[in-house]
């Protein structure tokens, strides 16, 4: 009996023990992954991780010597303040300036391709990622001239953008994919502003003085065409009035000539009527006429009947 008791006391211990391990270890054995998170399992006893497999959000039997190395999941924020770079000159003779950029950006980490990136990066790799963003936005700032980043700004934009991407996915590549880019603030040194606001007061000036040369030539072509409007105004009237002259004097000759020639018809027909044959009655009646027709000249005709004629008597 005693026995037999013994023995029931040492299985009752044994199966407290199994339950207490089990009760210990099956939640050990669990482990998560959050729904921003990727996770490879590692072995807690050697350290080794096995990137065959990149887990998903979820939770998962692993078994006690297991848990998860993880890596985000979710965008990855990046933010360069105060970035320096160096601007194309615009030209193979002249070089550009230097000044700071703010770029921000956002990144995801590639889930098919996470095993990968813990075998060649392990957990350096934000900070090579950023290296290499860094690297590519110097190189293609040489090419971009100052004043592109202010009159074309989106263009400027997407070539950092496109850059930045092709510089992750050179060999050796960063298994990450760019999101979010964004360009910010352009911080000028004091002595570009300077150049830039002089440079640009030139330009208004040159301009004030192109206006002023066009508009002192649009008055002399105005002077030159209002001359010449008078000028044919003039020519237009010493036209009209020569040929008014002339078809006055026109007239007049006309109207002498048809007066001449109506006195020399009436004379005519007067001296027929009048039977007037005689040279010499014919050229006083022309002198009396004549003399009839001017101004400063009056005459007073009178007739004598045989009554008021003094006759005298020859003795």
């Amino acid at each position: 009996m005693g026995f037999l008791y013994s023995y029931r006391v040492q299985i009752g211990i044994i199966v407290a023990i199994v339950a207490l391990l089990i009760v210990i270890l099956v939640p050990l054995s669990f482990s998560y992954v959050e729904y921003y998170e990727y996770g490879l399992k590692l072995r807690k006893t050697t350290g080794t991780v096995d990137t065959s497999k990149v887990y998903g959000r979820g939770r998962y039997f692993l078994g006690p010597d297991y848990k998860f190395l993880k890596y985000q999941g979710d965008a990855i924020h990046q933010q360069l303040n105060e970035f320096s770079v160096f601007s194309g000159g615009g030209s193979n003779e002249s070089i550009g300036l230097s000044f700071k950029i703010d770029v921000d950006f956002t990144f995801f980490l590639r889930k098919e391709e996470v095993g990968l990136l813990h075998q060649e990066l392990a957990s350096a790799y934000e900070s090579i990622i950023v290296s290499r963003a860094k690297d590519a936005v110097k190189n293609e700032a040489i090419f971009v001239t100052f004043s592109e980043y202010f009159e074309d700004r989106m263009s400027v934009e997407q070539r950092f953008r496109t850059a930045v991407q092709n510089r992750w996915d050179a060999s050796p590549p960063l298994h990450c994919s760019l999101d979010q880019f964004h360009l910010g603030r352009i911080q000028i040194p004091d002595s570009v502003a300077r150049k830039q606001l002089e440079s640009r007061v030139q330009n208004e000036r040159n301009s004030k003085e192109t206006f002023l040369q066009r508009a002192q030539l649009e008055r002399e072509l105005t002077d030159v065409e209002v001359n010449s409007i008078n000028l044919e105004q003039d020519k237009v009237l010493r036209t009209a009035k020569a040929e008014a002259s002339l078809l006055r004097a026109r007239a007049t000759s006309e109207a002498k000539q048809i007066k001449a020639d109506a006195q020399v018809n009436g004379t005519v027909f007067l001296f027929q009527a009048a039977d007037i044959v005689n040279q010499e009655h014919m050229t006083a009646f022309t002198y009396i006429r004549a003399l009839t027709s001017r101004e400063d000249v009056n005459i007073d005709i009178g007739y004598l009947s045989p009554d008021n004629v003094v006759r005298t008597k020859t003795v």
